[in-house]
């Protein structure tokens, strides 16, 4: 094993001890699975308070995996090696595929009527996942809008530019 793989499992292993304490202090009983992609570190929570643990639209998760990498990357300024994502049942990979949905929903609206459309406000990893799906599109392009809380996508038909 490399020392770049065994740092890498080490930092796993803190954040990992760290959301557990986390969760701990939240009432709530947990497991973590470590899974290391070549991109990101995702850590799994399994527990039976998987609604608590996601809360509504994700906030309590993000949240969570907003303080995991703060804290494991604290001492570590240009050091990060990849992303430490927090999980729980599936939620993320679900995530993906309703906004990519919604991406193509919205986009064939667009295209039908031949104006822009709006979506609601979504955060920033979130309108990225939209783009990203309409720029697969042909005859479609998206920009965001808006400031903080309230920014958003439009959703462009080429008739429309």
């Amino acid at each position: 094993m490399t020392e770049a793989t065994t740092d890498r499992e080490d930092l796993a292993e803190k954040a990992s001890e760290f959301l557990l304490g986390v969760l701990e202090r939240m009432g709530i009983s947990a497991d973590i699975d470590i899974k290391d992609d070549a991109d990101k570190t995702v850590l799994e929570i399994q527990t039976t308070d998987t609604e608590l643990v996601i809360g509504r639209r994700g906030v309590v998760m993000d949240a969570l995996q907003h303080l995991v990498n703060k804290v494991v990357y604290r001492d570590r300024t240009g050091d990060r090696t990849k992303p430490l994502v927090v999980d729980a049942g599936g939620f993320r990979d679900k995530q993906v595929e309703r906004l990519r949905a919604i991406a193509q929903k919205m986009g064939e609206k667009a295209l039908q009527t031949k104006q822009i459309v709006e979506l609601q406000p979504m955060t920033p990893h979130d309108r990225r996942i939209v783009h990203m799906a309409i720029a697969e599109i042909p005859g479609l392009s998206s920009r965001s809008e808006g400031e903080g809380e309230e920014r958003h996508i439009l959703v462009v038909p080429a008739a429309a530019e």
